[in-house]
């Protein structure tokens, strides 16, 4: 070890009463103490509601938030295991970020914030001489975003308590968004997202699509589905059902394949070379 180096920070017993006092919330205590002891065989959310109902006799929308909590003060990596393709989190190590900075945006990089992206709200225009202006997460913490300016913007108080709002609502579907919405590219966030669903054996609720598309005015969720499924070879259905009055819009993934190794994006480009080669060779 250099003089630079300093030891890595070894972590509690699962058992240990340090994390009691890292946590204000028995259950999230609880789910820490879960992973530490799984971290050889990293458990599921389902699991991890099994055990939260054995020990608190409930196991709801809350209780995997309380999963994902313990990441403000731990590293938890989710993916999927070999075999049956099941999510599982697996405890890394110590967060890098302490839990009284996790989530909190220092007055530097709100600066950078409103220098960057402007100082008017990104969703109704509205400045500073209208309206009180917040910095806000694009990507809630409970699902995976940073406290980075990528995914931070200013939104008139109105706009960001609405949005506060509105993503509460999502809670239920918290855990499928977070899987999914991190991702680098359209594609895949769409992808991940109806796997999420399939593993539970749900179809995807076409509203959720459009949120983790999170693509650019160029893109259209639509046509990304179609991409998944016509150029990616994945086996995609819609469904549509009325319910007083309504038409609710789902997707059922049947069946996918692995992302091309030189990336979703690269793929659908050749794909399209390759089909105004073909028509400009017709014509």
């Amino acid at each position: 070890m250099t003089m630079d180096e300093t030891p890595e920070r070894a972590l509690p017993a699962w058992d240990s009463a340090e994390i009691d006092a890292l946590f204000s919330s028995r259950e999230t205590a609880e789910a820490c103490r879960f992973l530490l002891k799984r971290r050889e065989d990293p458990p599921t959310m389902d699991e991890w509601i099994e055990r939260s109902r054995e020990v608190f006799g409930k196991g709801n929308v809350h209780t995997q938030r309380r999963l994902r909590e313990v990441r403000d003060h731990f590293k938890v990596d989710s993916y999927r295991r070999e075999g049956d393709g099941k999510w599982v989190y697996r405890l890394e190590g110590w967060s890098e970020t302490p839990a009284s900075d996790a989530g909190k945006i220092s007055p530097k990089l709100q600066a950078e914030v409103f220098t960057v992206k402007g100082r008017f709200c990104a969703m109704c225009g509205a400045g500073p001489k209208d309206a009180r202006l917040q910095i806000d997460h694009i990507v809630p913490r409970s699902w995976g975003g940073e406290t980075e300016l990528e995914n931070l913007e200013p939104l008139c108080q109105a706009h960001n308590n609405g949005k506060r709002a509105f993503f509460k609502s999502l809670n239920p579907y918290g855990d499928a968004l977070g899987q999914a919405i991190n991702r680098t590219n359209p594609w895949e966030r769409i992808g991940e997202l109806l796997k999420a669903f399939a593993d539970k054996g749900e179809a995807t609720p076409a509203e959720l699509i459009q949120i983790v598309a999170r693509d650019t005015h160029k893109g259209d969720p639509k046509k990304r589905l179609r991409e998944l499924r016509f150029v990616l070879g994945w086996d995609i259905a819609p469904h549509r059902v009325k319910e007083n009055g309504v038409t609710a819009v789902t997707y059922e993934l049947r069946a996918w394949k692995p992302w091309p190794a030189e990336g979703a994006p690269e793929a659908v480009k050749a794909y399209e070379r390759e089909r105004k080669r073909r028509k400009g060779t017709e014509d």
